[in-house]
């Protein structure tokens, strides 16, 4: 698998004497599949689908029999081949009424099946469940001489449709641990030198940053650091001798050690990754008989210019930091990443592309990015680049989840196909009548993000978009190609399930839009005489999201797990106004010390607008980074209140937790406090509700002044993959009544 070959070949020509064959006809077949005595797993596979898929399209079963030292003319004969330079190529070749094919001893045999129910039979396997297979009376095939391997030796589009085999195996995709050690795929530091073993013994075997230890990183030129983590491997890998690819990489926190020995090798290497790189061919030197794979991530990403990776060094090189509406190699603001990739090249036996192909902050929003990704993969490839981890995670109810995972995976295997053939396959197949307004909606959105070429970020809001792409007057068109999309399969439910799933990122990009515009024309409320009304069709829009979404089977909305039913309850939650009868509605609040200003401008008068924050800590939530705080709200007078309110968010992935402790306070002059109650939820918080609602009750207690003394977690708890790293709180809606 691991073998390198950079030429593609794919030939299609007739045999000379050769007029095909007849593979089944009225209900029955000559034929039977052949397979060695002793068949490896593919070759079984390969002949499965095959049987199967024949049995789909004509009725007719054909038989698989085991052994090859004689067999009928009317064979189909599957078998695997060591003359394949690459594991995963395939020939079919007919010779009088026999069909062979031959395949590369990773799955060769099932890739060249695949090829021939494709190409040769019209059968597609879109999405998990969903195939369109062609009945047929007759399968006839012309003389065949095919030979077809991929450009690249490893080709994974990440996500959780590849939990289906068959699809995996009709995609010619790998999966993460098809190669890769369980438990050792990537940031991997800690798992080989814990710090919750080992750090306060030995706070030397952790990075040095501004002349502290701190567990973010390990110290790679401490050789005990390298002694441990070889013998934790020797010990991981007999528990897993049959695994090639180990991960020896950095810890998912930006930072990296300062002491005066890596210093010292950084500045002869030019670059942070200096250190990395020795450290990992240490390693790889004890193991030559595996791969070691290790990070070009953030401060690594630049080559060291002094130490070439071994030859049995993978590099995985991370395109996390770019812009996703213009190609890499023709965008300016993407130029150190394009010197990044020339120079890894220049010096790495082995690059791992792990690129980002979808919005992880809102899996569920337009990411008008298909027009990128084949230049990127191209560019890839042109680069030395033959092993490839595209992160679309791939979902149900994922922006075009579907049509992207099938596109991106046959640009892996051939990054010169004609994309928007494949694009046009897609969706004439996935939507049937719906596709030509389905293709208007596709077309639509990449054309505007074009017309921009405007920064397209992947955790970015839908509200950055909502003057361009996501404008109103666009959003009205979208919904205008769906509305024409659903009365064109109205009556088929498979295909109207596809169109709805298809608009659910309009749907939430317009919701998400509304939230940050509550009370315009866009918003979720409109101002009549007696007050603010909730609009219905807004209303009547997240009761067809929350019913799609249940219908289709979509599990989550987000990288942070953020699920239909949850989203759902927390926007009934934001659009519930607390505006009448709260005494705190628009009062002034005051912070020490203030919150950052990088999440809702740090105004604190959205902590009594009415508004109740939602899942999305962007919108409608202040926030404070590692530190204690306190609030103080002043209700202008002094008054009787039944209960006090306050609310916090809980986002681990994007370290925000809830306070350690809330305590609430009262004052009539705003001198002399008396505290009214405190909640405490500690710091090692796991699995907690996503939003926390903290009641206090001041049992008619006179009062003008509410304070909430906040102490934060600071940090991120032991079990967090980022442990140690600097937390956030975040808190929304103060209600007194």
């Amino acid at each position: 698998m691991w073998r390198i070959l950079v030429v593609l070949i794919a030939v299609l020509t007739a045999c000379t004497g050769n007029t095909g064959i007849r593979l089944a006809g009225g209900g029955k077949s000559a034929y039977e599949i052949r397979i060695p005595d002793n068949p490896a797993a593919q070759e079984e596979r390969a002949a499965w689908f095959l049987q199967t898929y024949v049995k789909k399209m004509s009725g007719v079963e054909i038989p698989i029999i085991k052994g090859l030292e004689s067999f009928p003319d009317h064979s189909v004969v599957i078998r695997e081949s060591v003359s394949f330079a690459n594991t995963d190529g395939f020939s079919i070749t007919t010779t009088g009424k026999r069909l062979t094919i031959l395949g590369g001893d990773h799955k060769g045999c099932i890739y060249g099946v695949i090829n021939l129910l494709e190409k040769q039979f019209g059968c597609r396997m879109y999405a998990p469940g969903f195939e369109v297979v062609p009945k047929k009376a007759k399968l006839k095939l012309p003389a065949l001489n095919i030979a077809d391997q991929p450009v690249n030796v490893y080709r994974n589009v990440f996500g959780w449709l590849t939990d289906d085999k068959d699809y995996q195996d009709w995609q010619r995709l790998d999966v993460m641990y098809d190669f890769f050690a369980e438990g050792y795929y990537v940031h991997t530091m800690n798992t080989l030198v814990p710090w919750q073993e080992n750090f306060k013994k030995h706070p030397e075997y952790f990075a040095e940053i501004n002349g502290q230890r701190v567990i973010d990183q390990l110290c790679l030129t401490n050789p005990d650091v390298l002694r441990i983590a070889i013998e934790k491997l020797k010990s991981e890998m007999a528990k897993q001798p049959g695994k090639i690819l180990w991960s020896v990489s950095q810890n998912d926190v930006n930072s990296y050690c300062q002491c005066k020995n890596c210093m010292k090798v950084i500045e002869e290497e030019g670059s942070p990754a200096g250190p990395v790189i020795r450290f990992v061919n240490q390693v790889a030197a004890q193991f030559p008989d595996k791969i070691i794979s290790t990070l070009a991530y953030q401060y690594s990403r630049q080559a060291p210019k002094v130490t070439k990776p071994a030859d049995n060094v993978q590099i995985m090189l991370c395109t996390i930091e770019l812009n996703r509406s213009q190609p890499i190699a023709e965008d300016p603001r993407s130029a150190s990443f394009m010197q990044d990739i020339v120079d890894w090249g220049r010096i790495a036996k082995h690059i791992y592309l792990w690129d980002y192909t979808v919005n992880f902050n809102h899996f569920t929003s337009p990411f008008p990015n298909f027009h990128v990704l084949q230049p990127n993969i191209q560019m890839f490839v042109k680069n030395n680049v033959f092993e490839h981890f595209q992160q679309s995670n791939t979902d149900i109810g994922h922006e075009f989840s579907e049509m992207k995972s099938y596109l991106i995976s046959r640009l892996l295997w051939n990054p010169e196909i004609n994309a928007d053939s494949v694009i046009t396959d897609f969706i004439n197949g996935y939507f049937g009548p719906a596709a030509p307004f389905i293709r208007n909606y596709f077309d639509t959105l990449q054309g505007e993000i074009l017309k921009t070429g405007e920064w397209l970020f992947i955790y970015d809001p839908p509200t950055t978009y909502q003057n361009t792409f996501l404008s109103e007057a666009n959003i009205n068109r979208y919904l205008g190609y769906f509305g024409q999309a659903r009365e064109a399969v109205k009556d088929q439910p498979e295909l109207l399930l596809h169109v709805k799933t298809c608009e659910l990122p309009v749907q939430y990009a317009t919701m998400e839009i509304a939230k940050n515009q509550m009370f315009s024309g866009r918003g979720w409320f409109e101002q009549k005489d007696t007050g603010y009304e909730l609009r219905k069709p807004m209303r009547d829009m997240l009761e067809d999201f929350y019913t799609t979404c249940k219908e289709a089977g979509v599990r989550t909305l987000s990288e942070s797990g953020l699920t239909p039913e949850n989203y759902y309850q927390s926007t009934l939650r934001f659009i519930d106004l607390k505006i009448e009868g709260n005494l705190a509605f628009k009062k002034k609040v005051t912070a020490e010390p203030a919150p950052s200003d990088k999440y809702s401008s740090g105004d604190l008068s959205y902590l009594t607008n009415g508004v109740k924050g939602a899942t999305d800590y962007r919108v409608h939530w202040v926030g404070w980074e590692a530190r204690d705080f306190t609030l103080t709200v002043d209700l202008e007078r002094v008054l009787h209140a039944d209960t006090i309110q306050i609310s916090s968010l809980y986002n681990p992935s994007a370290w925000i937790f809830h306070p350690a402790s809330v305590t609430c306070l009262i004052s009539e002059d705003g001198a002399a406090y008396q505290p009214l109650g405190k909640e405490t939820l500690g710091f090692d918080q796991r699995a907690e509700q996503t939003i926390r609602v903290y009641q206090f009750l001041p049992v008619k207690k006179p009062v003008r002044f509410v304070r909430f003394d906040v102490t934060g977690t600071k940090h991120n708890p032991a079990w967090h993959p980022s442990a140690g790293g600097d937390s956030w709180v975040f808190l929304d809606e103060v209600i007194v009544k």
